[in-house]
């Protein structure tokens, strides 16, 4: 497990002036206490130790904004905007998918390790008669989502405190996200699963991301915060006393 000091409040507000939007409470919270999480874990199979779990969230300096920009060093790249100007707009019951533009903001919370990426996606809110400037439910509230290698939008948590909880329960095994796409797991990470959390795989037809609960086990980000050299030195001269 890769320890990470707390995040500067400076840092924290410095990156929402540049990206012009407010980071969700519960996120900030985390950063506050760990600036990113990084945890993998091995596995001994067949003789071999392989890295199987693995939980990552960005820290603040890699949490970066993606779109619709080619790198300078190879032009001939799609990007998720090419793929979406040439896609008709698709909905969901619940939640509308993100669009690639200037009124969409998309930030990489984890690489997925190259099999795609799990988004925080800020959305335009839909304008309301009813609604005066100012009023506390026009603040962008984001969600979060996985944007798959074919450039297609799974939904996954209403917020970072469930996708969180969402990760250490599924222990970071491999493509665990998936498995509330319609994609679904690989052989390989059926494999896995069907070792070492059967219990997910005979729960799939019912676990979804909609229907997720997340009303209870709530994370204290208190847990992440690392104790100072001198408060362990003093607990040890209490304990000699």
């Amino acid at each position: 497990m890769t320890r990470y000091n707390p995040c500067d409040r400076m840092v924290l507000t410095s990156w929402e002036q540049r990206y012009n939007c407010t980071l969700p409470k519960d996120l900030k919270n985390f950063y506050f206490a760990s600036d990113g999480f990084k945890l993998i874990w091995n596995y001994e199979y067949a003789g071999e130790v392989l890295p199987i779990g693995n939980m990552k969230i960005s820290k603040v300096s890699e949490l970066r904004r993606i779109g619709g920009f080619k790198p300078q060093e190879d032009a001939d790249v799609l990007t998720p905007l090419d793929v979406e100007m040439c896609q008709r707009q698709r909905t969901n019951f619940r939640h509308p998918v993100p669009n690639i533009g200037s009124k969409c903001k998309l930030f990489e919370l984890d690489g997925c390790q190259g099999l795609g990426k799990v988004c925080l996606v800020y959305q335009q809110p839909h304008p309301r008669k009813d609604i005066m400037p100012g009023d506390p439910s026009l603040v962008e509230q984001p969600t979060i989502w996985l944007l798959d290698r074919c450039f297609d939008w799974h939904f996954i948590a209403d917020d970072f405190t469930t996708y969180f909880r969402m990760m250490l329960v599924h222990k970071g095994l491999p493509q665990w996200q998936f498995k509330f796409t319609p994609i679904g797991l690989t052989p390989w990470a059926e494999q896995f699963f069907a070792l070492l959390a059967p219990h997910f795989l005979q729960s799939a037809a019912q676990d979804t991301a909609n229907n997720w609960d997340s009303t209870c086990n709530l994370l204290d980000p208190a847990i992440f915060k690392i104790k100072s050299k001198q408060s362990k030195t003093e607990h040890k001269q209490q304990g000699s006393n």
